[in-house]
């Protein structure tokens, strides 16, 4: 009997323990982006995985994204930027504050691989995982995202209330930095301990309170902006066609008036402008190099010479090999092309059919990788070499307890 890769999973009927039972199917016709799922217990490892003083250090350090929200300083829900000196925290009062580091996914590769139980979004879709630790009363406020986000309860415990859906007219406190509404009536009062799963979809208001000293995960998602999309387009358009395309009229109307724009004039110009945008390989080229651009513009991965022969030995002895957590990968299966953080990338004609496989989960295990062809091999060495690929030990219980296999 075949056993499915977690990624695989998600895309099967099976019923998913993190997902409370619910196939991924079900989750999405009956909760995504539309109401907020309890999940007890989903993700056991998670308690064991992350250390506070090991987050702390990450929000030390240069290059790293971080925030601090203390909400009683004067004024109130005072946010300062990282990077942060390890004499910070020394200084903070014993309650009410909280720590945040984006993308820890980027750091800590079991959260990369936390992100394969989430493949019935596809990836372009996901963002990253924050992690936020917080102090007993440690909170960012009553607010609502506009995208949807999955929060895992690490070690401690977390009060989350939930409330209505908000909009840009939804009463808001004044604040530069932080999204605080001025009232949230309360339809959800739970207390999540670790390992306990909340999905809220966009737009729904949400109050997170620590407990007890805690860390949370955060497992967030983007999509583009519609007129981001619409830049592509052009930008795409312009690179193709530049301005030798002129709208045409052959066979109008007489105007009503010489100097009105008549509705027949318009509907011309929109379709005429549909049209240019109605060629689906037109769109996918637009809108891949946005859709894979890296989280960060400045990142470029680093990694450590590699040949053919030291993957095949470092195979044998157990290695598994995980994707750059940091890059954004795009597969564009129709024209079979990958995109990586804003670029295509070519890829020998004995290797691409193997690309499918390669990217069916952010890891490849020792026995996949056992069964690639050299081609294959030597073409992971070379991305070995340039750090898109990165040698890690093998899973450790995190996926093992959160996948229901163990």
């Amino acid at each position: 009997m075949t056993t499915l890769s977690v990624s695989q999973r998600c895309l099967s009927d099976q019923p998913l323990p993190w997902l409370g039972g619910l196939t991924a199917a079900e989750f999405l016709r009956d909760y995504w982006q539309k109401k907020p799922l309890l999940v007890r217990g989903a993700f056991p490892g998670l308690a064991d995985l992350l250390a506070p003083e090991e987050l702390l250090e990450l929000a030390e350090t240069d290059d790293v994204e971080s925030r601090l929200i203390i909400e009683n300083s004067d004024p109130a829900w005072e946010v300062r930027e990282g990077p942060f000196h390890a004499t910070t925290w020394r200084k903070l009062p014993d309650t009410g504050w909280t720590a945040l580091v984006q993308a820890v996914d980027h750091y800590l590769p079991p959260l990369a691989d936390l992100l394969d139980h989430f493949a019935f979004v596809p990836e372009w879709r996901i963002d990253d995982v924050m992690v936020s630790y917080a102090v007993p009363g440690g909170s960012v406020g009553a607010h609502f995202d506009q995208y949807d986000v999955f929060l895992i309860q690490g070690p401690g415990q977390r009060r989350w209330q939930l409330g209505e859906h908000c909009d840009a007219n939804t009463p808001r406190l004044a604040h530069d930095q932080l999204r605080l509404l001025a009232d949230m009536p309360v339809h959800f009062d739970e207390v999540l301990n670790p390992g306990d799963l909340l999905y809220v979809p966009p737009g729904l208001g949400h109050h997170g309170v620590a407990e007890n000293t805690c860390l949370t995960y955060s497992v967030g998602f983007r999509a583009p902006a519609l007129a981001q999309m619409m830049d592509c387009v052009v930008d795409r358009l312009l690179e193709t066609q530049g301005s030798e395309a002129l709208l045409t009229d052959a066979g109008r109307a007489l105007p009503d008036h010489p100097s009105s724009l008549a509705n027949a004039d318009i509907q011309r110009m929109q379709q005429a402008v549909l049209s240019s945008l109605n060629t689906p390989e037109l769109f996918e080229h637009a809108i891949a190099p946005a859709l894979s651009e890296a989280k960060y513009a400045d990142y470029t991965p680093e990694g450590d010479p590699c040949s053919v022969d030291d993957l095949t030995a470092a195979i044998s002895d157990g290695i598994e090999l995980l994707r750059d957590p940091a890059s954004r990968w795009l597969w564009l299966p129709t024209q079979q092309v990958l995109w990586r953080n804003g670029e295509p990338v070519e890829i020998p004609a004995d290797v691409l059919s193997f690309i499918p496989q390669l990217l069916d989960g952010r890891r490849l295990s020792s026995d996949t990788l056992k069964k690639l062809p050299e081609s294959v091999l030597s073409w992971l060495a070379n991305e070995i070499s340039a750090g898109f690929w990165l040698p890690v030990d093998p899973l450790t219980s995190l996926l093992s307890d959160a996948s229901g296999e163990a």
